[in-house]
């Protein structure tokens, strides 16, 4: 996994068009990092990994992401995730990221 900040700097998730930006913990759900930006994500399932209502488009960073895991792609799967949209419940940061959704 590349990570792309300066060493001893928290990893910084972006939510673009919104404007907003959290520094946050490695290894923390794109979800948490969105709920300490007060960034509205959609979620039915309370990040159990079986609604996809979190699907995010990662615009860029995709590499600073935890590796899907069986969950994961079991759902990007059934929901029909394109090869850029991750599951913001349970895909992981390591570096910086920019996420969107189609509801912002």
């Amino acid at each position: 996994m590349s990570v792309s900040r300066p060493p001893g700097k928290s990893p910084t998730v972006k939510f673009v068009p919104l404007g907003r930006s959290k520094e946050v913990k490695e290894g923390v759900t794109i979800i948490a990092a969105a709920n300490r930006a007060d960034v509205p994500i959609g979620q039915s399932c309370g990040g159990d990994g079986i609604c996809g209502w979190c699907r995010v488009k990662v615009v860029h960073g995709m590499e600073n992401l935890s590796v899907p895991t069986t969950l994961e792609r079991r759902l990007m799967t059934a929901c029909g995730f394109a090869p850029d949209e991750r599951a913001a419940c349970l895909a992981k940061v390591a570096g910086d990221i920019t996420v969107t959704t189609g509801y912002w």
